[in-house]
């Protein structure tokens, strides 16, 4: 990325924006609020080109389901702008992430992924794991996790 593509931490609200124009505009903006995104220890991360916001990404201390990693960390609303996808913005986005959830214990990040990600996804080290399982209206989806 070159001197005018930043990653660095941004506010739920600025999080949120995107995250309903991306991922969920068949909702009212004031319902794309997850859980834990107001815990003091969550991450939101954007990508700036300049001032403009295109991509964004946020992790929060969540168990596996399956209780199986009490120090995991789950990943949710991650997206890019469709105009700049494959450049780059979604590793540096998940970078940032990392270093977050290392400093602050966790052990594993965990996702569901959409299946047409997967392949960006795999390519960061994460593993799918169990069946694929479909989360209406948005489709088909699988566990996915990176061991950090």
């Amino acid at each position: 990325m070159s001197a005018s593509h930043t990653i660095r931490p941004i506010t739920p609200a600025q999080v949120r924006l995107l995250r309903h124009a991306l991922l969920r505009s068949f909702e009212p903006p004031s319902r794309i609020v997850y859980h834990g995104d107001d815990a003091p220890n969550t991450l939101h991360a954007g990508a700036f080109e300049g001032e403009c916001l295109i991509g964004i990404a946020s992790v929060c201390h969540e168990p596996m389901p399956d209780g199986r990693e009490p120090a995991s960390w789950r990943l949710r609303g991650m997206a890019t702008v469709p105009s700049v996808r494959g450049a780059g913005h979604g590793r540096a986005l998940l970078e940032l992430c990392f270093d977050h959830i290392r400093a602050h214990g966790g052990r594993l990040l965990w996702c569901n992924a959409r299946v047409v990600a997967l392949g960006f996804y795999e390519r960061l080290g994460f593993v799918a794991e169990g069946p694929e399982f479909d989360i209406d209206p948005i489709g088909p989806h699988y566990v996915m996790t990176r061991q950090l």
